[in-house]
């Protein structure tokens, strides 16, 4: 099955490795003036692994052809063409298998203050419901067979035809963000409303302020033994209050976001340097190698050997 919402666009290969940091910060450049971007991708089906990823551009992926799994944080989602992720990008992310035919999709990422801001109307943090108001139990999807997937697929393709089909300008940004807010808000009722929507929104980027230093700190040292006190002290906060700040704003364990940093790196250097497999091991942190061959596969559905011999940018 194929959402035909992507025919005729321009589609690039998957290939995000050069703008994934040292701490996996996915890096892409948007205009200041409209933080806003629409990428069609296509995904070879031969790829044994992935990168994964983290950055604090919010984000949706819709497959248009092929099915597959998601990783968001600690859980994984499966996919097919036509669903619509809405993607928990403060924890690490991305797609751990993409099968098909020609396997593609459509990303739509953004800037949260092109939708809200800290001095917006109370009724503008309603969009970024789907993005911050997602408990656990509930699935951040809305699948094609849902009820409101033919209006989320109706104000896509108006948001689409806006982003590609014309040379720029004021009026364009002007009509891409309108149908953003028309997918935005279908996502919101499909999700439900809530009237603590302002107060959680910028309690969570707050938080991400608070982490901000963390972050920046693991990027430097993610190879050190670190511990849970090494990061809390960071923030001045507790063990106690820093899991419990970390877990809510990351979606995982520290322990578990940092063996992701670990990995991802490791990916990284497994596909562009010669370094054999037990240095980049211990390189990234892992001072058992064969601990780290199976966390790698866990990881990217393939070892360390196999991810060399199919490189895959």
């Amino acid at each position: 099955m194929r959402l035909r919402i992507s025919e005729g666009l321009p589609i690039e290969p998957f290939a995000i490795d050069h703008l994934i940091t040292a701490d996996g910060n996915y890096e892409l450049p948007l205009p200041t003036s409209f933080p806003f971007a629409i990428k069609v991708f296509s995904y070879t089906e031969s790829a044994h692994a992935f990168p994964l990823n983290w950055h604090e551009r919010l984000e949706l992926f819709i497959p248009v052809e092929g099915r597959g799994s998601f990783q968001m944080g600690e859980r994984t989602l499966t996919f097919s063409a036509g669903d619509i992720l809405v993607v928990d990008v403060k924890s690490f992310h991305g797609i751990r298998e993409f099968t098909g035919a020609n396997p593609k999709a459509i990303v739509v990422t953004f800037l949260p203050e092109l939708i809200c801001t800290l001095g917006s109307l109370a009724c503008d943090s309603q969009y970024l419901i789907p993005f911050y108001l997602q408990a656990d139990s509930v699935e951040p999807v809305l699948r094609r067979t849902d009820r409101l997937s033919s209006l989320a697929h109706r104000a896509l393709a108006k948001l689409i035809g806006c982003y590609f089909g014309a040379a720029g300008g004021l009026h364009v940004e002007a009509g891409c963000k309108a149908y953003l807010l028309e997918v935005l808000y279908t996502l919101s009722l499909h999700f439900g409303f809530s009237q603590q929507a302002q107060a959680v929104v910028r309690e969570q980027r707050r938080m991400a302020g608070r982490l901000h230093k963390v972050h920046g700190w693991l990027r430097d040292h993610y190879s050190e033994r670190i511990s849970v006190g090494d990061a809390a002290a960071l923030c001045y906060m507790s063990e106690s209050q820093f899991m419990k700040v970390f877990k809510k704003s990351t979606g995982s364990t520290f322990v578990h976001y940092l063996t992701q940093l670990r990995l991802t790196e490791a990916l990284r250097l497994v596909r562009e340097t010669d370094l054999s497999i037990a240095e980049i091991a211990a390189r990234v942190g892992f001072n058992d190698q064969s601990y780290f061959d199976r966390r790698f596969k866990e990881h990217f559905h393939a070892t360390p050997v196999e991810s060399r011999r199919n490189p895959v940018h």
